[in-house]
């Protein structure tokens, strides 16, 4: 059990640094992104970026509410967001896997409307 384990987090801990940004954009010291958001959804629903770089995500949405990135509290605590645009600026700190949920104002039990992947460079 212990072996099946211990293979699964190699095989996940590959698919983190292995997948998303090439070695160019890893390579780039800041990305900005643009993302999309509704009651529902994101677009896109992935963000992907490596360790240390300095994101900058661009939200354009049409609801108010709370988002946050689970796991990012420290560099990205929940913001409110407004119709229109918001942005959120941070550094990569940790790399790994972190939903994105959104905290609408008119049902803030929270909804997961993606996930905010860091990749190894």
């Amino acid at each position: 059990m212990r072996v099946a384990v211990a293979v699964l987090l190699v095989a996940l801990a590959g698919c983190v640094e292995n997948s998303g940004p090439d070695a160019g954009v890893c390579a780039e010291p800041a990305i900005t992104i643009d993302v999309s958001l509704t009651a529902e959804t994101m677009d896109p629903a992935g963000i992907d970026v490596c360790r240390n770089q300095d994101v900058t995500l661009l939200i354009e949405t049409d609801v108010e509410g709370v988002i946050h990135i689970h796991g990012y509290d420290e560099q990205v605590p929940a913001t409110q967001l407004d119709v229109g645009e918001t942005r959120l600026a941070f550094t990569a700190a940790r790399s790994g896997q972190f939903p994105v949920e959104l905290h609408p104002q008119e049902d803030p039990t929270g909804i997961e409307v993606g996930v905010f992947t860091v990749h190894e460079p």
